[in-house]
């Protein structure tokens, strides 16, 4: 298999297309970072960005990540073979099939990778669950794929990706992904080495973001995407009337995706003694 076309206009182009589908979509896109990110990797080494696998929009929130941290390098993404003949825009833009149950195309997946990261400008990005997986399952064991690439991919910097879809308090979900910290592995690594240390990164990198996300502190994430409430029907057209009508402002959020926390006022006891 060739490798595959990426257009860096189409690709920019889709980008801008598809943040405004999330805005649609989603109440704002989160992110954290590890502080590793900062500066940004060498341009000495390709990269390779493995994910948990959540849902429909995974490729989207990765498209839209490689333009936020990883702008100069080239976006290319396995996607099964028969999503991909659904969307054929996709060939255009990085995407190549991938045959999960054959050895064949195992052996093309290993192939064409290969050759895309023989490219140290290049940036793949993997879900190496295989399939749609809930965020809260961490004991799925992942496709040995992942682990052959790592081993014969000395020149390669490999980093777990955690993403989560939850709802707060507002209508619509919110995005949420967390960068673990990026791996690098020497030569002669095992492909078993690499498969634990490949696993246990990327499910350490979901607990933490899970535990963010269950704190429901926006003060821990950045915004690709930042919150803005919406007025939601009827309802709240008749608030924002009423405020006008006391000469207050109205805002449409409905608890804490565009809320400021207020520190309690110190006690007696809390300043110095």
């Amino acid at each position: 298999m060739p490798i595959p076309q990426s257009k860096a206009w189409l690709v920019d182009g889709f980008c801008r297309f598809t943040a405004r589908m999330v805005r649609k979509n989603f109440t704002c896109f989160a992110v954290q970072s590890a502080p590793e990110l900062h500066p940004p990797f060498s341009h000495e080494c390709s990269v390779v960005v493995y994910a948990n696998h959540v849902g429909w929009w995974d490729p989207i929130v990765a498209m839209l990540l490689r333009k936020r941290f990883f702008p100069d390098r080239v976006f290319y993404a396995p996607i099964d073979a028969q999503a991909l003949e659904a969307y054929g825009i996709f060939r255009q833009l990085g995407f190549y099939g991938l045959q999960l149950d054959t050895f064949a195309g195992a052996s093309d997946f290993l192939k064409t990778s290969r050759d895309i990261l023989a490219n140290p400008k290049s940036s793949l990005w993997i879900t190496p669950e295989g399939y749609f997986t809930d965020c809260r399952d961490l004991d799925r064991p992942l496709m040995p794929g992942i682990a052959h690439l790592a081993a014969s991919s000395p020149n390669t910097i490999f980093l777990p990706l955690a993403i989560e879809y939850p709802f707060w308090e507002e209508p619509k979900p919110m995005i949420a992904t967390r960068f673990g910290t990026p791996i690098r592995f020497e030569p002669g690594t095992s492909k078993s080495q690499c498969q634990d240390a490949i696993f246990q990164s990327l499910r350490s990198t979901q607990r933490q973001l899970a535990q963010s996300v269950m704190r429901r502190e926006l003060g821990e994430f950045e915004f690709l995407i930042p919150p803005k409430a919406k007025r939601q029907g009827l309802y709240d057209t008749f608030r924002a009337w009423k405020a006008w009508a006391q000469g207050r402002s109205f805002n449409p959020s409905h608890a804490s995706v565009s809320r400021q926390r207020v520190q309690p006022p110190k006690g007696p006891s809390d300043g110095p003694g």
